[in-house]
């Protein structure tokens, strides 16, 4: 017969691999639809970047560490310690990647970067101008990146993700607010 503490490792271990196999999907497939869930409802559209994704999948693996440290060391004090420690920087990573999003509404874009939990909000009457960099790909010209400049000085880029689905529309929001929108062709 098997006695508690064997169960009780056999139960952490199953969890910690459940997890473990999370963190492959569980990112896209509910941290990303949670926070369109819970952003307001006037965004039209909602991005975040791909190392939002990549931080709450490590997140979701240092929670499975923490498990099987818990199950596998015989020191229960330095067990609990350790992955109490391994779940507390997961749990961070997880509401880092949680915090990591960008949407824009008919007045406004916000922003908040990776590894921050302090978004910024620009009206569109803040862009000073916006830049489209372009490649060759193809015989056909594609964008590169995108940058938005600011008049107090910031600037924000983007190489890739959603932003090219929602560029079309902050141009137009960016010029009809009085921004300058220039497309510059890589050599």
């Amino acid at each position: 017969m098997v006695d508690f503490y064997d169960q009780q490792k056999i139960v952490l271990i199953t969890l910690g691999i459940i997890l473990l196999l999370s963190a492959v999907f569980i990112p896209a497939a509910v941290f990303y639809p949670a926070k369109v869930a819970f952003i307001t409802p006037e965004a039209e559209l909602v991005g975040t970047s791909f190392w939002s994704l990549v931080l709450g999948g490590g997140g979701m693996v240092l929670l499975a560490a923490a498990l099987f440290i818990a199950a596998l060391i015989e020191k229960p004090l330095t067990a609990w310690l350790l992955a109490g420690a391994t779940a507390a920087i997961g749990f961070v990573a997880i509401a880092l990647s949680l915090g990591d999003y960008y949407y824009m509404t008919s007045e406004r874009f916000t922003y908040n970067p990776p590894l921050s939990l302090v978004s910024s909000t620009y009206t569109w009457d803040e862009f000073e101008r916006v830049e489209e960099r372009l490649h060759q790909q193809d015989g056909a010209s594609a964008i590169e990146s995108v940058a938005y400049y600011f008049y107090d000085g910031s600037v924000l880029e983007f190489s890739g993700g959603r932003i090219f689905e929602m560029h079309s529309s902050m141009v137009r929001r960016v010029e009809t607010a009085g921004g300058v929108y220039t497309r510059i062709q890589s050599p």
